[in-house]
Formats: structure tokens, sequence, C-alpha cells
């Protein structure tokens, strides 16, 4: 059975990443699920934004939580990538949840913080949103880095589908899975083993990797659960 795909950050190997045309466009082909990432804001509103500076992907500069949502939504997010997206917005995870609401898609949604965040505050908020928006919990799956984001979740998130991302399994990644009671577990690809993500199928966890665009590597992770790929169109 071949694992199923999921948008990374939408479809971001085509559309500018984590913005609503890359998301439309996985609905639009058809995907039941994508991976997006959330933050907070200067004035708190969670946005969908993966790295903590905006100078990558927009036209701005300066951290993420520097900038108010007024400010986020006056940058250009979408001509970075290419001209012909000029003028995409940044979504805040209001539009994302009603967006997912209204054509079922379903959301990976990765916390992303650093050291100058306030975890506990992030978690709160988050789900805060989560239980007031109309989305079925069947519909998400939270997850992060961060041991901490994810003690937070599972103390205050338990109606939800917990994941825990890393790089390399360690111990400490095991000892997390089981304290917080884990949906999954999404790996790296390119340092994961199949028997130590057997193991962890064994153990209960679905298995997720990361980022996978080559379809001739999928051969050797035809017995996951998932993967996440910047190019879902080139595996369906």
């Amino acid at each position: 059975m071949s694992p199923m795909i999921v948008g990374h950050r939408g479809i971001s190997g085509c559309y500018p990443e984590n913005s609503r045309v890359s998301i439309q466009a996985a609905i639009d082909m058809g995907l039941q699920w994508v991976e997006v990432d959330i933050q907070p804001s200067k004035d708190n509103v969670l946005v969908v934004c993966h790295d903590h500076t905006v100078d990558r992907c927009s036209n701005g500069q300066g951290r993420v939580d520097s900038l108010s949502l007024q400010q986020l939504k006056a940058l250009d997010f979408g001509a970075w990538f290419d001209l012909d997206f000029q003028g995409e917005a940044i979504m805040t995870l209001e539009e994302l949840l009603s967006l997912a609401t209204q054509t079922g898609l379903c959301l990976n949604i990765e916390v992303k913080v650093d050291a100058q965040h306030d975890v506990s505050a992030i978690v709160h908020q988050l789900k805060q949103q989560l239980d007031e928006s109309n989305i079925a919990n069947e519909q998400l799956l939270l997850s992060s880095f961060s041991h901490e984001v994810m003690r937070n979740l599972a103390n205050h998130c338990q109606d939800y589908r917990l994941g825990v991302i890393t790089d390399r399994l360690t111990s400490k990644d095991k000892r997390l899975l089981d304290e917080i009671n884990a949906f999954s577990c999404h790996l790296n690809f390119r340092w994961m083993s199949k028997a130590q993500s057997i193991k962890l199928q064994q153990a209960g966890y679905q298995v997720w990797s990361y980022t996978v665009n080559n379809p001739r590597k999928l051969k050797h992770f035809n017995h996951l659960d998932a993967i996440f790929s910047d190019f879902p169109q080139r595996f369906i």
C-alpha cells in the first residue's frame, strides 16, 4: 500500500509556500492533506508562515513577531516566487481554518517557535481558535520540532492528534512519543531506516516522512503512512 501524499506548505514546488494560492492548488489537485506552519504576529495573530523572518518569502524585512497583522498584510508574499503571484497576502490561521472547513481539507499544523516566543501563550491561542472554529478534529494534526510545544499541546489540546517531528530519531523523541500519546512521528527521509520506521509502527505510531520530491525514492518508503512533498503531482 502506497503512503498518503501530503502537500508540503501547500504545493510549494509550484506556488509560493504557505500561501492561499498554494493551498488552493492542493485542494484543486484533490489532496486530502497539506502541511502548514503557524506563528504569531506582533499583535498576537497566528499567521501562516514558515520562517521567523519575512525576508525570504516577501518584499519586507524583519521578524514575523515584530510586525503587526496590518503590516504583514501590506507585504507581498507571492512575487518572490514568481511575478505571476504578485500581491499574494499572508494568510491568518483563521482564514486557513475557514478554507479547510469549507472544503474538507485536512491540516497538519506545525507550530513554529524559537527562544523569543511564549510557548504557553501560543498553544493557548491555538487551542482557542481551533475550539471556536467549525473544523472537525479529524481534519487536524498538530506537530512541532519543539518538545516544549508538544508537551504544551498534550496538556491543553487533548482532543487533537499530535505528531512529533524530528530530524534524527533520538531516545528523547521516543520517550516524548510515549509521554504525550502521540499519533504520529515525522522523520527526515534522509536519516531514517526502514527498520526504525517499522518499529515505530509496531509501537502504534503512524510514520510520516519529509520531504520526498523524487518518485524514484518512493520504492524505499512504501511501508510509510504518509510522505510530505513539494511536488505531490509527481506521485499522483
